[in-house]
């Protein structure tokens, strides 16, 4: 895993190739470790990168600190995921800015992206705001989904604190390093948060913590959910930042209304008069996912890998698709695109409405 961990950092350490290209050069040439040192008939042959980019690719070194980010994940047993990688989450790999790989600590299986909801807001909560964050949190946790936050005092704290406390899942986005816990007051909670869950990160161990970072890991935490519930939060705060992201991911937006003299308030209602999905309980939401009471605990059914396609693009072009154009971005046969829809829809995940359009139902 060390020597895959190197490839990407040395990759991604060249100038000019940043994310986007260095995906585009991964999908087309294998895992940077195959070519980085020597290149491969791929590398050579690609056009994506020009031939001076190249030569400077196999002339990167690898970081100077590299023992010291060994050491790291040898210390924290930090895992590492590329985008190449099975379990790299679908809903993250399709957003415009993918990360080309993240580290994390914990648990994580496809199970545990099937159902997820990202759940965001001010660090200085009011009262209000506490109590709807555990009141919405709690039967979201119970229907099985999964809290996507980022650690952060105030909301962020108390929805992976109330999914901790009821024994839900819950995944941290860090703005930070895995091995560095921010805010330190919550290091305790981030071991919880492991026992049943993860915490991840775009940024190498070790690596130093620059404040750019944490406005830039709203678009994984959009990225990864479904949805995004905004509790309270100034239309500068990071929570409306994290609601841009999830409107150019095209995933759905949930915001509560709050009290108009209150500056916490004003995101959320600034949401509300652009068009976002106004909540005031939990139910809001298990309705518009079309999750019923007596169905909550339903665990998501296995679907074939061809299943899965069809599933990933419904999710990704919400609310639904017509059947020409599942055809059409699927790549499948017309035969096949009508067998795998029926047995979606004897699954129970995948919805017919008018005018042959398809919807998901998670």
């Amino acid at each position: 895993m060390k020597n895959k961990i190197k490839a990407w950092v040395k990759l991604l350490s060249v100038q000019n190739i940043g994310n986007t290209k260095a995906i585009q050069l991964a999908k087309e040439c294998g895992e940077p470790e195959n070519f980085i040192d020597d290149g491969n008939e791929k590398f050579w042959q690609s056009e994506i990168i020009s031939e001076k980019l190249k030569i400077e690719i196999l002339q990167s070194k690898a970081p100077g600190d590299w023992q010291l980010i060994t050491e790291l994940i040898d210390r924290y047993e930090i895992k590492f995921v590329s985008i190449l990688d099975d379990i790299y989450p679908k809903l993250l790999k399709n957003i415009y800015d993918p990360p080309p790989f993240f580290f994390y600590r914990g648990n994580l299986d496809k199970e545990i992206f099937r159902r997820t909801i990202a759940i965001v807001g001010t660090r200085r909560a009011s009262d209000y705001g506490k109590m709807m964050t555990r009141k919405i949190a709690k039967p979201l946790i119970k229907a099985g989904f999964t809290i996507i936050s980022g650690l952060a005092y105030g909301i962020d704290t108390l929805a992976h604190r109330t999914a901790v406390e009821n024994g839900g899942k819950t995944i941290s986005v860090f703005g930070t390093s895995v091995n560095q816990i921010y805010p330190p007051e919550n290091r305790k909670l981030a071991e919880k948060i492991l026992e049943n869950g993860a915490i991840l990160s775009e940024y190498v161990p070790g690596s130093k913590s620059e404040k750019w970072n944490f406005p830039t890991r709203n678009r994984i935490i959009s990225g990864l959910s479904l949805g995004s519930i905004i509790i309270e939060g100034k239309k500068t705060s990071g929570a409306l930042l994290t609601s841009k992201f999830a409107m150019d991911q095209n995933r759905d937006i949930f915001a509560l209304p709050g009290d108009i003299n209150r500056s916490q308030a004003a995101g959320p209602n600034y949401l509300i008069q652009l068009g976002a999905n106004l909540i005031t309980s939990a139910q809001d939401i298990l309705d518009y996912y079309n999750i019923k009471m007596d169905d909550q605990l339903q665990i998501f059914p296995n679907l074939t890998p061809e299943e899965d396609i069809v599933y990933q693009l419904l999710l990704q072009n919400k609310p639904n698709m017509h059947f020409d154009a599942i055809l059409i971005k699927s790549g499948l046969t017309m035969g096949k695109i009508s067998n795998i829809l029926l047995s979606l829809e004897l699954k129970s995940v995948v919805k017919k409405i008018a005018g042959n359009k398809f919807m998901p139902l998670y």
